[in-house]
């Protein structure tokens, strides 16, 4: 049964990770962290939300986690300290960005706006 988590920051991801078994696909999502109004500070990420959601809900693996995972807000992202950027696993440079965990797969940015895509990266290889 394929499930869908929401997380904020770094910590909360290293400990969410290690609730999985290995026979799950895990697909981290990178966002912008939303505010009050319940929307992200990145433009992009706002623009990516619909079929992110869309190709998640229809082409999600069974074994397959969705973990939204914001990285804090914009003075925290730019920090070029901020642990998403430094981390080996998770070398972010771009926000959005779609990983399938522990794989070198991963979509950013403009690649985000297209369902069909999206649903690629879900596909087993």
């Amino acid at each position: 049964m394929a499930s869908n988590v929401s997380i904020e920051g770094f910590d909360q991801l290293k400990s969410t990770l290690e609730k999985y078994d290995k026979d799950k696909r895990i697909f981290v999502l990178f966002s912008g962290s939303k505010g009050k109004d319940g929307h992200s500070w990145c433009p992009d990420c706002v623009a990516a939300e619909k079929p992110i959601e869309e190709a998640v809900k229809s082409s999600l693996p069974s074994n397959g986690v969705f973990i939204e995972c914001f990285v804090g807000d914009r003075a925290s992202w730019k920090d070029t300290n901020c642990p998403f950027r430094t981390d080996s696993q998770t070398r972010l440079t771009d926000i959005p960005t779609l990983v399938e965990w522990g794989t070198p797969k991963r979509l950013v940015e403009r690649e985000l706006l297209d369902t069909e895509t999206i649903k690629i990266l879900f596909e087993e290889d």
